[in-house]
């Protein structure tokens, strides 16, 4: 990992708390600050960063506003490198620009945006960064060539940097964890975004479709912030026949998920589309069997360790279900393929290769 810069770089945190693209930035500060490009490394942010000691400048300009194009290129404007790692960058900055697209939903499921504006303005300045960008970084290969297939002469300066899993822990009192979302027995679970093309209605349906094998004898757990549910989803439960078998636990805090992962029968991946799929793997690196949709760029991260279904076919998903707790040999089988998997995800990796990018455009 390189050790020194000669010259001031920025790395946009404002959305350091987020779910998501805020995984990806916690990670990376993680990393960066015990590395000597931390003197060299200035940290846009918009509330303090806790506890690393790293050199930060105040923004108070909005993600997707206006002011995030005119005012903040300015206010960096003698910085040699910027890093934006989300598609939103500012594309008057006029030193090297950095973006990480994590993927390309906003334009690929344009539908689910919620007003004219929003799309306009996902379309609009997607390409404009794609355009004005020195560098991009994607999660995948997927993500790379769905750049490449929109705007090809992209594919020079785009370059695939697989984000990292952090290392499971333990959690002290998963029972009590378990009690509190009120969960009492052996659970299939699910954690991350509740939007439409996370495809959980049909999670839904084909854990109604297993429970002639299931018996009842399992939940199905999902997790998520309920604001992200645009496709009713806890509507469609609530008129399930099962629906005493499902919980909707809603946000999860990041203390919670150790004992939600590791206590967990399987987990189950249905989404329509990803441009990485962190998720499953942190299930995988606890140990815990995973069947998933095998759709974008999911059998390239996952490898063979999950059982792979048809995203659109809940008979499918609804097989997978059934053996993902039934089959032993299947299981014991995927747990070790899975750890395997996860254990070739690390930040420090990560970390590395964007440094590295960062020194070659400098």
């Amino acid at each position: 990992m390189p050790k020194q810069f000669d010259c001031n770089i920025v790395f946009d945190t404002r959305m350091y708390k987020n779910s998501g693209i805020g995984s990806y930035i916690r990670n990376l500060v993680g990393q960066y600050s015990k590395n000597p490009i931390k003197n060299n490394l200035t940290f846009l942010t918009s509330e303090e960063i806790p506890g690393l000691g790293l050199k930060t400048k105040h923004c108070p300009y909005k993600i997707y506003g206006l002011a995030e194009q005119t005012l903040l290129p300015y206010s960096v404007r003698k910085a040699a490198l910027l890093h934006t790692p989300h598609y939103n960058a500012p594309v008057l900055f006029p030193g090297k620009l950095v973006v990480t697209i994590h993927d390309l939903i906003h334009l690929n499921y344009y539908d689910q945006l919620p007003s004219l504006f929003h799309k306009l303005y996902a379309k609009t300045m997607m390409g404009a960064v794609v355009k004005r960008a020195d560098a991009i970084m994607t999660d995948s290969d997927w993500t790379k060539k769905d750049i490449c297939r929109r705007w090809p002469w992209a594919e020079t300066k785009t370059k695939t940097v697989y984000c990292g899993v952090s290392e499971s822990r333990e959690h002290s009192s998963p029972k009590e964890v378990l009690g509190r979302y009120g969960i009492t027995k052996p659970y299939i679970f699910y954690v991350g975004l509740l939007k439409r093309h996370k495809n959980l209605i049909r999670l839904v349906e084909s854990f109604a479709a297993a429970q002639g094998s299931l018996k009842g004898e399992y939940l199905l757990v999902i997790s998520g912030d309920p604001k992200s549910d645009d496709a009713g989803l806890k509507q469609h439960i609530d008129g399930s026949p099962y629906r005493k078998l499902i919980r909707l636990t809603g946000f999860v805090p990041g203390a919670d998920l150790p004992a939600l992962f590791g206590q967990s029968a399987a987990f189950a991946f249905p989404s329509l589309a990803e441009g990485f799929g962190l998720p499953p793997l942190e299930a995988m690196s606890y140990g815990v069997p995973v069947i998933s949709s095998n759709a974008t760029c999911l059998p390239e991260i996952l490898k063979d360790a999950p059982l792979y279904f048809d995203p659109l076919n809940v008979d499918d998903m609804a097989a997978c279900l059934e053996r993902a707790v039934s089959d032993t040999a299947w299981r014991q089988e995927a747990i070790s393929k899975g750890t395997a998997v996860a254990a070739g995800y690390r930040w420090e990796e990560t970390a590395r290769e964007c440094l590295d990018l960062y020194q070659s455009l400098l």
